[in-house]
Parts: C-alpha cells; structure tokens; sequence
C-alpha cells in the first residue's frame, strides 16, 4: 500500500480528552481577527495559541474540567480570543488598540470594525446625519454587536 505522502501531527492528549482540536480553534480566532482588520496575521500566531492551551489544559484541572465541559469548546475560544489580544499587544500593538474591550475579554469580534460605522466623514450620510437634532442621535445606543440601534 502506497503512502499518500501527508504527515499528520499526532493526536495529543488534550484532544483525546475533550475532542477539541486546539489548533483548529487557534486557527478560527486568528481568521475572526484577519477578518475584522483585514489584514495578515502571522500563522505562527496560531501556534503558539494552541501550544498555550495544551499547556494550560496539562496543567491546571480547573481548566480541565472546563474544557471538558459540554461548553468546552466556547471555553476554549473565550480563552483564545484573550490570549490572542495578548500577544497582539505584544507583537501588533497598534492592533491591539483597535480591538474592541469585548474581544479582550474573550466576546466575538463584530463582522466589521466599529470605527467603519461610527465614523462621520466616511459616512455617505454624513449630511443626513448632520441635520438630525440633538434629541435623536442622543437615542442611539451602542450594542455588543458594533450596529446602532434606536432607544
């Protein structure tokens, strides 16, 4: 029988215990982040993401059992979006000014950058905006998704 010539990493202990590929959800975070900013972000990125979780998961029970969890793979991505924002602000500081707190905490990133639409100038509204009273835009609420919602 011919080898079909593709090496696999081994199955490690942290996926035969919670049946979560950490490289995989490594590689999730890094694109939810590429898409927001559109731009490239280093694969080496996701590696150390998935190193860090195998370390943590060998390590530490309290987070064994978390990830073993039924919401162990939302536990995993949680910590990997904070762990991402912090080796953005080690490695990419001017995009880690840019991320909104809610990532830093582990939340998803909105599908666009909040700055896209809260910003005036680049608005094709801009003059429709400008005319609104005072009363109106005070009911506009921010909300976790980075759309502006009536009050």
């Amino acid at each position: 029988m011919k080898s079909s010539g593709k090496s696999y990493a081994p199955v490690t202990p942290f996926e035969r215990q919670t049946s979560h590929c950490p490289l995989y959800i490594a590689w999730l975070v890094l694109d939810e982040a590429r898409d927001y900013f559109r731009t490239p972000i280093p694969e080496t990125f996701a590696n150390q993401l998935a190193h860090r979780a195998e370390r943590v998961f060998a390590g530490n029970p309290f987070w064994q059992r978390k990830y073993k969890s039924v919401r162990g793979r939302d536990y995993l991505l949680m910590t990997m979006r904070h762990w991402l924002a912090g080796v953005l602000a080690k490695e990419r500081p001017a995009l880690f000014r840019a991320l909104p707190d809610s990532f830093k905490l582990g939340h998803p990133l909105p599908s666009y950058p909040v700055a896209a639409v809260c910003d005036r100038r680049t608005s094709r509204n801009y003059k429709t905006r400008r005319s609104q009273s005072a009363a109106t835009s005070a009911k506009l609420l921010f909300v976790h998704g980075g759309e502006l919602l009536a009050a």
